[in-house]
């Protein structure tokens, strides 16, 4: 008889978007007509930028042509996607450009990297955070996790632990709290990684985000990271992919770990790996994201950046002048807020949903550090963002 994976069991947070639906479509059915504004899902709120589509479709169609067609593409991605990553992102970082890997989501390979390593490692994961992180690292079996604690007094950006950890999990900018880590807290993690001999994972999906002066665009931009750091980046919230999966993970072969008493290399684990259980990125997708890069994808693309910001910027102002203590949403599409007098999360949550017809998302499902707090996404559009702020005034 087959066996499950007993570490299922193990999972004890509750997964909070079925609760959500179902408070939903209760609603709906007392208030039928009402327009629901959703400011909870972290999707994108505009369509595809058209030199996107345009690159999509004219691939689609050169695929039709004998000259044209195209099979399996490299488990890796095309070698002209990397090479315009490489040439646009990391020109002065000393990337090259068979240390990128294509891939179908920085979810898929944020999760994923854990099956190169042990179920000896020490885990290490701030709280809150995005809940793959955990559930990942429980599901794969490791038994020690450490949760650094991300709270009001160290403005969400935890200092590294006094005790030692093998792989850390950071997000910046993060995902729930919206707050992104300076040069020097970034450097400090790259410090403690090196001295302890540990990894940082780093999820720098919502980079393209970032207007700070002191908040880098890359790890690798801090000394010491390319011997310690993978970097993961997505197309989804950069250039409204959600629909068509398309990131890449930043693998320097200079990043090692111990197998037996050798220091090997990560990067062909990784390689083989994605060799192995991942048959690559649709080459239209590829070429969609190549058009990323070109000057009127950057145009385009950046526009839809600087609306969603100032739909954050919009969002956490009308909320701070309704009397609400706000944090992020300067280097990030998401607005942390903390509860009216000591509401619980789902409290505040429910409040919204029923006063104001409103949906953000409860802190406490991002981790047991989130409780206090929502987070409200500005994935959003002006019109929106203006109803919302009319009907909060009214609770």
């Amino acid at each position: 008889m087959a066996n499950l994976n007993p570490h299922f069991k193990r999972l004890k947070r509750e997964y909070i978007f079925p609760i959500i639906e179902q408070k939903l479509s209760d609603l709906k059915k007392d208030f039928p007509n009402v327009e629901i504004l959703n400011f909870g899902i972290g999707d994108i709120a505009l369509p595809l930028a058209p030199s996107i589509a345009k690159a999509i479709a004219d691939s689609v169609y050169t695929m039709a042509t004998e000259t044209g067609m195209k099979g399996y593409g490299p488990s890796s991605g095309y070698a002209f996607l990397r090479s315009v990553i490489v040439s646009h992102e990391f020109s002065e970082l000393g990337i090259s450009t068979d240390e990128i890997f294509i891939s179908d989501g920085a979810n898929s390979d944020t999760v994923n990297i854990l099956e190169i390593f042990g179920k000896s490692n020490i885990i290490g994961i701030t709280d809150p955070t995005y809940p793959a992180y955990l559930d990942v690292s429980i599901l794969q079996g490791h038994k020690k996790i450490l949760l650094f604690p991300c709270l009001e007094e160290n403005n969400f950006a935890p200092l590294p632990p006094q005790e030692h950890c093998d792989i850390i999990y950071l997000c910046s900018p993060n995902n729930p709290t919206g707050v992104a880590m300076n040069r020097d807290h970034l450097q400090a993690w790259v410090d403690y990684a090196l001295r302890e001999k540990a990894l940082l994972l780093i999820d720098n999906a919502y980079e393209a985000f970032i207007t700070s002066s002191d908040v880098p665009r890359s790890i690798f931009e801090i000394p010491g990271a390319r011997e310690c750091a993978i970097e993961f980046r997505s197309f989804s919230k950069s250039a409204g992919f959600t629909g068509l999966r398309c990131a890449y993970t930043i693998l320097p072969k200079t990043v090692k770990a111990k197998l037996g008493r050798k220091m090997l290399p990560l990067h062909s684990f990784w390689d083989r790996r994605q060799a192995t259980k991942f048959n690559g990125v649709a080459y239209p997708i590829q070429k969609g994201a190549e058009a990323v890069y070109s000057k009127e994808g950057q145009q385009e693309t950046r526009a839809q950046i600087n609306l969603y910001l100032a739909q954050a910027k919009r969002l956490k102002d009308g909320l701070s002048q309704l009397g609400y203590l706000c944090y992020g949403g300067v280097d990030s599409p998401y607005i942390w807020v903390k509860t009216p007098e000591n509401m619980t999360s789902w409290g505040f949550f429910d409040l919204l949903l029923n006063r104001s017809h409103l949906i953000c998302i409860p802190g406490r499902g991002f981790g047991a550090h989130g409780e206090g707090f929502v987070r409200f996404s500005a994935f959003t559009t002006p019109h929106k963002t203006n109803l919302a702020l009319e009907r909060l005034t009214l609770i």
